[in-house]
């Protein structure tokens, strides 16, 4: 939620251990995982569906659980990429035509496919820009209210930090081009009071979020 106030606690459930948590807890959340990583692998939908599950309507975004939204957006990415159609999804939701009758892969090259994207390796370091801050630069977050997706929390911004590190370019999900990206040391009592607890809190912000 970016950090928005007044969305009380959060509520653990007493049966997840500590250090061994359920990644799932009903078979769906698992599908809808597989699901995600499958149509990926395969190009079937347009994009990331984060922006997708940001476009979820206030009222039902609140009301559904983490992998409800998950599944949301998979829909709303696979409609964008012409995959599917909206009509057809909800045939499909009422009458379970369509259902897999195994869990095993049979399509060859998608199970090819799949085992690329979990096994590749995902880049550790951005591309050679321009940097306007280095590090040590003492930098505030901009106070905005971006209407479309982005990775500013909420209780950063109008924050003061100190550059950690300069982290190459990226690009933006608004933009092609690759843009500065750095990593901003918080001290915790800037960002929550004097009563905070001793240390900081270390978060990766693209260059239009800072000044």
């Amino acid at each position: 939620m970016g950090g928005m106030h007044g969305f009380g606690p959060v509520i653990r459930d007493p049966s997840d251990r500590a250090l061994d948590e359920r990644p799932f807890h009903e078979s769906w959340e698992s599908r809808t995982f597989g699901l995600l990583v499958a149509t990926s692998a395969k190009g079937l939908r347009t994009g990331s569906t984060r922006p997708a599950i940001e476009e979820i309507e206030p009222a039902t975004y609140l009301a559904s659980s983490y992998y409800e939204r998950w599944a949301r957006g998979l829909e709303a990415a696979l409609v964008a990429g012409g995959s599917l159609t909206s009509a057809e999804v909800d045939a499909r939701a009422a009458t379970g035509e369509g259902r897999p009758t195994s869990s095993r892969a049979t399509d060859p090259e998608l199970a090819a496919a799949i085992r690329g994207f979990l096994n590749g390796s995902a880049p550790t370091s951005g591309e050679p820009v321009t940097a306007a801050f280095g590090v040590g630069d003492r930098v505030t977050v901009r106070r905005m209210a971006p209407v479309g997706h982005h990775r500013c929390p909420r209780y950063v911004r109008g924050v003061t930090g100190t550059i950690a590190a300069v982290n190459g370019g990226w690009p933006h999900p608004d933009a092609d081009a690759p843009e500065a990206v750095y990593r901003v040391r918080f001290d915790m009592r800037d960002l929550w009071g004097d009563d905070a607890e001793p240390g900081a809190l270390y978060i990766d912000l693209w260059e239009r979020y800072l000044s």
